[in-house]
């Protein structure tokens, strides 16, 4: 254990007093000279410091724990959907940026399910409204206390139409969906290019297509899609959201 007064590194005190923001994040502020510290710039994370000193970010703060947040907020707006005291299932929780825009538009419970572990962030973890389901994979989801006004979707390496009866099961009758159609995991594996990017708008068309047709097989009707804001982190693949009402 550190002695009180004990020097720190930059990063690690910077951290203490803003955990909302990952290792990661942090370091990059710093060596960006975002971070200052009694008002003057240091741009070495390891640098040791006293714990009293007064640690201020200048960075622009994301609005979201992650980049998911401003593309359901395209959907939500551009839909004209109103959050407001719903309850909703998020799949694909990942870090919970889904989940942060539907809390920030005044959900009233957010289920968040994700096959993964340990990936959330602490803000979306520890907010009450929020029950996290980790390990859990939608296709055998069971049922949960409530039925969900709204389901938003964000999933990889999976075709959207594997869940859509497990979220059917999960959504009352008259409930909506919002799914991010990503065409890397809906095309055929002939028509994936170099580094799993789908640049064919053929391709495109097809596989929105092929979602909304095998979604209405299953009960859920298109209502309309738009293109995401933002392409997919690794690949920069073009990405839609599509809304669909039971």
């Amino acid at each position: 254990t550190k002695k009180p007064g004990a020097k720190a590194r930059l990063d690690e005190l910077t951290i203490a007093e803003y955990p909302e923001y990952s290792r990661n994040v942090v370091q990059s502020w710093i060596a960006q000279g975002k971070v200052l510290v009694n008002g003057q710039p240091v741009t070495k994370a390891g640098t040791k410091l006293r714990p009293d000193v007064k640690i201020v970010i200048t960075a622009e703060q994301p609005k979201y724990v992650c980049r998911g947040g401003l593309k359901l907020e395209k959907a939500l707006d551009e839909f004209e959907i109103d959050p407001d005291g719903l309850v909703a299932l998020d799949s694909g929780l990942s870090t919970g940026g889904f989940t942060d825009c539907l809390l920030q538009r005044g959900a009233h419970r957010v289920y968040g399910v994700d096959v993964g572990y340990g990936q959330v962030h602490e803000r979306i973890r520890t907010d009450p409204r929020v029950v996290v389901m980790e390990r859990t994979n939608l296709r055998y989801l069971r049922p949960l206390p409530e039925l969900c006004d709204l389901a938003v979707l964000d999933l990889s390496f999976i075709s959207v139409l594997k869940v859509l009866p497990a979220v059917a099961a999960a959504t009352r009758p008259e409930g909506r969906l919002v799914v991010l159609v990503k065409p890397q995991f809906e095309a055929r594996r002939a028509q994936i290019g170099a580094k799993g990017v789908v640049r064919d708008v053929k391709v495109h068309e097809e596989v929105i297509a092929k979602v909304i047709e095998g979604a209405g097989t299953m009960g859920w009707e298109y209502v309309r899609h738009t293109v995401s804001p933002i392409k997919g982190a690794k690949e920069g693949n073009t990405e839609f959201l599509a809304l669909f009402h039971r």
